[in-house]
């Protein structure tokens, strides 16, 4: 049985489980599960596909160009974490890596990761990610520290140039440069390695959070258990990065801050969530005021930009949801 014969017929337990949530990626995710195809060599796995009922008739493309694939085709639109523990409950794998669609695997990635794993097998580490590359080759950060009220205050866009400028390294891990391998709190969740072990122990990806912190909330259950998290820094994967949410930003901006309330309430104080939304209502009126500025601006110097409006409009339009009653969302 070589790497190819992805059925796992007998029920063989493989090395890693590759489970790919998809929506309306048909090009992205045949190149993805293309890339690991060729670049995964060392380990056996197997590739499961949860397709969420993509118009773009991606599941179709898979029983017909990879029909060794599992695929779970849904009829409705499950979710980012619900259709991962889809994918999860049917793997055999020893260890299980949630890959997004939208990625290129090169220079043997995942081997690399399962190799570090393996060496490493002694020290307690559960998850494994590594760095993710823009399609230009450039760095797409990705690292972050566990939430802290106060240091939310900066770590945003409002003070990325000015912060990105200084020597954050210990005290701003969103503006770490990424340049070495070491324990870190929590990661973007387009590639999330981890051990069947972990998955035992922690259990699922939260079904609550429908997109976005899923990871967030993965990653501190899985520190709280016990285990490290470890990001490789010479280790790469190409990441083209939200191709699916933007194709509804406005609602996916949206679903972001509401998943992103559920998980301050599900780890932190009721104060740190009040906080935290209050500091939310100052920011979003300055974003639309820098928005409105710069529209005036470029219509002023006769260089209009579709950008700024579209930008006043998504933030306008969340900051009118978080005054509607399903914006307090509940454990």
């Amino acid at each position: 049985m070589n790497n190819t014969d992805l059925n796992n017929e007998n029920n063989m337990t493989v090395d890693l489980s590759i489970v790919i949530v998809s929506w309306n990626t048909k090009e992205l995710l045949k190149n993805c599960i293309q890339s690991v195809i060729n670049e995964t060599v060392k380990y056996s796995y197997e590739i499961i596909v949860v397709d969420n009922n993509s118009p773009d008739k991606s599941a179709d493309m898979v029983k017909e160009l990879f029909p060794n694939v599992k695929l779970i085709a849904n009829n409705i639109n499950n979710g980012f974490a619900p259709a991962n523990n889809q994918g999860i409950k049917i793997s055999v794998g020893k260890n299980i890596l949630l890959l997004n669609p939208d990625t290129i695997i090169i220079n043997n990635a995942i081997d690399k990761m399962i190799d570090y794993l393996y060496l490493h097998k002694n020290e307690k580490i559960g998850i494994i990610t590594c760095k993710l590359l823009n399609d230009d080759m450039t760095l797409q950060k990705s690292v972050n520290d566990f939430f802290n009220i106060w240091r939310s205050f900066f770590e945003n866009r409002l003070f990325a140039d000015l912060f990105s400028k200084l020597n954050t390294k210990k005290s701003f891990m969103t503006f770490w440069d990424h340049s070495e391998t070491r324990e870190i709190d929590w990661a973007y969740g387009a590639v999330l390695l981890y051990t069947r072990e972990v998955a035992d122990k922690v259990g699922m990806l939260d079904d609550r959070f429908w997109i976005y912190a899923e990871e967030m909330d993965f990653y501190i259950r899985v520190k709280r258990a016990g285990y490290k998290a470890i990001f490789l820094h010479d280790v790469e994967i190409i990441h083209y990065g939200k191709s699916s949410s933007r194709q509804r930003r406005a609602e996916m901006f949206i679903q972001n801050y509401k998943s992103f309330y559920l998980f301050l309430k599900k780890h932190y104080s009721y104060s740190v969530y009040l906080t935290y939304r209050i500091r939310t209502y100052i920011y979003m009126i300055l974003w639309i005021l820098k928005f409105s500025l710069s529209f005036v601006f470029h219509k002023l110097t006769g260089k209009p930009t579709d950008e700024d409006s579209n930008q006043i409009g998504i933030y306008f339009k969340t900051f009118l949801w978080h005054f509607k009653r399903d914006s307090f969302v509940k454990l």
